[in-house]
């Protein structure tokens, strides 16, 4: 209660988020518990983007629901390099002794614990794994800053889904080039949030809450480093008025994305 005996609003910091999942075209998520597919490539894949920092004295917090952590393979439970935290209303998960692990009874109260001190300072990047029921609450919300999706070109069976992305709310930001493993293919994507930039602040800072490694894959970087390149390697003509590379190429992917640049000139019909 306030000074004059009226309730007095209280305001809650929480932690934004990004979503990482692997899903089938129909947003499967697996069955009775169990990853349908074998892609180790795709797993290492995840390992970096929820592990990786920018800052070597923090480390990244992954977020999932109960069942999501049962599932997990006892020899990577904890996940290591990163805080766990685990969402239950149940008593009877006793993981208080763990450093590596937290338990909170809501999305809302993780949140909430990690941008409090320690964590506010301890951790770079929180990310939410699943599965289905979280996904389905928490995958599209406003505090949902990018989706990173693998999708696997596949139809099978699955009893948990996740919705699909929201393309009001979100904009590819990169999709790569489809790749084949153990006769599956797939590809990766990232969606950030459509949310207007704040006013004064570059596209780069605006979108610096990426993973480092998802970051620089905008297609528009490969652009920009090609010109750094030419800058400090290229080969100078004879004139001296020339700085040249042979044989350089810049490839676009045209699944989700239009090939022009922001820093460039570009001519619509050389993009065909």
């Amino acid at each position: 209660m306030g000074p004059s005996g009226e309730a007095s609003a209280v305001s809650v910091t929480r932690r934004s988020y990004q979503v990482v999942i692997a899903a089938t075209r129909d947003m499967g998520l697996g069955l009775d518990l169990k990853l349908p597919w074998e892609l180790p490539r795709e797993f290492q894949f995840f390992q970096d983007v929820t592990t990786k920092t920018s800052d070597p004295q923090k480390r990244n917090a992954a977020i999932m629901g109960r069942k999501t952590w049962e599932s997990t393979p006892p020899e990577i439970r904890p996940l290591p390099g990163r805080l766990n935290v685990v969402l239950t209303k149940s008593n009877s998960l006793n993981l208080s002794s763990d450093e590596n692990v937290l338990v909170c009874s809501s999305m809302e109260s993780a949140l909430e614990l990690l941008a409090a001190h320690p964590y506010s300072m301890s951790i770079e990047r929180v990310f939410v794994l699943g599965g289905g029921e979280l996904l389905r609450h928490y995958m599209n919300a406003p505090s949902c800053d990018a989706i990173h999706l693998t999708e696997i070109d596949i139809s099978v069976l699955c009893d948990s889904f996740a919705p699909r992305v929201d393309t009001c709310l979100y904009r590819p930001w990169y999709s790569s080039i489809p790749t084949m493993e153990n006769g599956i293919r797939y590809s990766f994507n990232t969606y950030v949030t459509s949310k207007d930039p704040v006013v004064g602040v570059a596209e780069t800072e605006h979108y610096s809450f990426l993973p480092k490694m998802v970051f620089q894959r905008h297609e528009e970087f490969g652009y920009l480093n090609l010109v750094q390149n030419v800058i400090s390697d290229g080969d100078l003509s004879d004139n001296g008025t020339t700085l040249s590379k042979f044989g350089s190429q810049m490839r676009f992917n045209l699944r989700k994305t239009f090939p022009l640049l922001t820093t460039k000139a570009c001519l619509l019909y050389l993009s065909f």
